[in-house]
């Protein structure tokens, strides 16, 4: 993004420190698909049911390649006639570059949008700071509202959260009009929200490195087991229909540093068991996401560097009686 604030040296990095925080969302990215054929484009590549999709909401969905290993897991939401997906920087060209390889007929065009920036407001008072800059604030989780180009998507997380796009000559004053009741914060406060919501996020790190049962997609409402083909939807649905995942994403708190994405789990006995997905600090060490072997996930966990590794609880449920999104 063009537009980047000037975060104060000492900023809080926990979501409980103030009523409400202001992040700048710099890890993440928009691409953007319009034309004639952008919807039933995206419906046939992405895991999830975009046709369906009102335009009053956003939704994550699975970008897999034919073995059914996730490139992605963008959020998308509708701009008028044009399609807005957000995912990490680091895998947003590459995941640009294999969407374009399908496109072939279709009348869609697809780029990386270099004209936005993503802003972070959550709290127990993050509406009210949204309403005093003078902003609609949406009513329930996973909605979009929009003031002129600027959408406000309302997401999953333990309290009030809302990501902003907004267009860069924008990006400054409305930044300004938040802060005057929000603290400045980064990012890696938001990436805490995500771990405590139980979102997965597929990095560079861990790209092709997971199918959506192995991250919970299927359980935040990322997948559709009744919409057509999409690349590696035979995979996602035989372990849907005829088995069970070996590994499940799990959530776990630590110590001491923050591991990076793609970092390896180990049990008691120093075997490898899982990968860290996604990590952020946190006011006593740091929280994270965790692929782990299922038969494996109460073993004495820990980190490479010896850091052991406690199991906290997920806000949904794991087991065969949780009904998946449909």
């Amino acid at each position: 993004m063009a537009w980047t604030p000037v975060l104060p040296e000492a900023v809080p990095h926990t979501p409980a420190t103030a009523d409400a925080l202001l992040m700048p969302l710099t890890h993440l990215a928009v691409l953007e698909a319009s034309g004639a054929d952008a919807t039933a484009f995206l419906h046939a590549q992405l895991s999830n049911d975009v046709q369906g999709l009102p335009a009053d909401r956003s939704r994550l969905a699975g970008y897999c390649n034919a073995k059914g290993r996730l490139y992605a897991v963008p959020r998308l939401w509708r701009m008028d006639d044009r399609w807005q997906l957000v995912l990490p920087a680091d895998t947003a060209d590459a995941v640009l570059k294999r969407l374009r390889m399908f496109v072939l007929r279709s009348r869609v065009a697809l780029h990386r949008r270099e004209d936005v920036s993503l802003l972070g407001v959550a709290g127990p008072r993050a509406a009210d700071c949204l309403r005093q800059a003078g902003l609609p604030v949406p009513g329930e989780v996973d909605t979009v509202v929009a003031r002129g180009e600027t959408s406000i998507l309302r997401l999953p997380a333990p309290i009030e959260r809302f990501a902003l796009c907004v267009p860069d000559g924008e990006a400054a004053a409305l930044w300004a009009a938040l802060a005057g009741t929000a603290t400045a914060a980064p990012a890696a406060a938001w990436l805490l929200l995500d771990i405590d919501a139980g979102l997965p996020t597929i990095y560079a790190a861990t790209l092709e490195s997971f199918v959506p049962q192995m991250v919970n997609l299927e359980r935040v409402g990322g997948v559709s087991f009744r919409k057509g083909c999409y690349p590696g939807q035979e995979i996602v649905a035989r372990m849907h229909y005829l088995g069970k995942p070996s590994r499940r994403m799990y959530r776990l708190r630590a110590a001491g540093a923050t591991p990076t994405a793609g970092s390896a789990v180990l049990d008691a006995a120093g075997h490898e068991v899982g990968t860290v997905v996604d990590a952020a600090p946190a006011a006593a060490g740091c929280r994270l996401l965790a692929v782990l072997q299922v038969t494996a996930a109460e073993d004495g966990l820990r980190l490479p560097d010896g850091q052991p590794l406690e199991r906290l609880p997920l806000p949904y449920a794991l087991d065969d009686a949780a009904e998946a999104a449909g």
